[in-house]
């Protein structure tokens, strides 16, 4: 453990541009999710501008192994519950470009959303008890208040894999189920769909 934690010290130290305000902390979090925190695809995903009390959450549930990932793990452990509020208030600080007047539900036509990603994430899918994602994650995915973290400009490839984590039950600390539930009534196809739809969303 203390090797990988050196490690990812040096790297980030290497990547790092000059950021007087960024705790410590959080410099064994930037190698990966990047100074910016908007992460790299195929490797971290994007974390800034989320609430702090999510990303703290969520560090908490690494640290005691709730939330199972063995890189995450090891990191969440070397903070203590000082170091967990410095970094999650930091993230959370940085800049997240989002849809500055995002599309409510109602304001698509159905006949106008010809992709799978988009239709499920604004009509999910009724027949199935398949709900929209933007009923609950914001339109275009831009977040609601602290439990419903933004997805717009995600990486698809970390939306998918949470989403295949919901279904498959190694993902499970959700309120109520609700991801669990929703996941499992996703197929392959779906679940990779959405997960472009809102990597695609951009700032406008």
């Amino acid at each position: 453990m203390k090797r990988l934690v050196f490690l990812a010290s040096a790297l980030a130290i290497n990547a790092l541009p000059a950021t007087a305000d960024m705790p410590p902390q959080a410099a064994l979090c930037v190698s990966c999710h990047q100074a910016t925190g908007l992460g790299m695809a195929n490797l971290a995903p994007s974390i800034a501008g989320m609430p702090a009390t999510y990303l703290a959450a969520q560090l908490a549930l690494f640290k005691s192994g709730e939330r199972n990932n063995a890189i995450m793990r090891p990191m969440a452990m070397a903070l203590d519950e000082a170091g967990i509020k410095a970094t999650s208030e930091w993230f959370a600080s940085l800049p997240l470009e989002l849809p500055a007047d995002p599309a409510f539900r109602g304001e698509k036509q159905p006949q106008d959303m010809t992709e799978l990603g988009e239709r499920l994430a604004y009509l999910g899918d009724w027949q199935r008890d398949l709900p929209s994602c933007v009923a609950c994650h914001g339109p275009e995915g831009v977040g609601v208040g602290e439990t419903f973290p933004p997805l717009a400009g995600q990486h698809a490839d970390y939306i998918e894999s949470q989403l295949k984590a919901w279904q498959d039950g190694s993902r499970s600390d959700d309120s109520n189920g609700l991801m669990g539930h929703v996941a499992k009534k996703l197929t392959a196809e779906e679940m990779t769909a959405v997960a472009n739809y809102f990597a695609s969303v951009e700032a406008k």
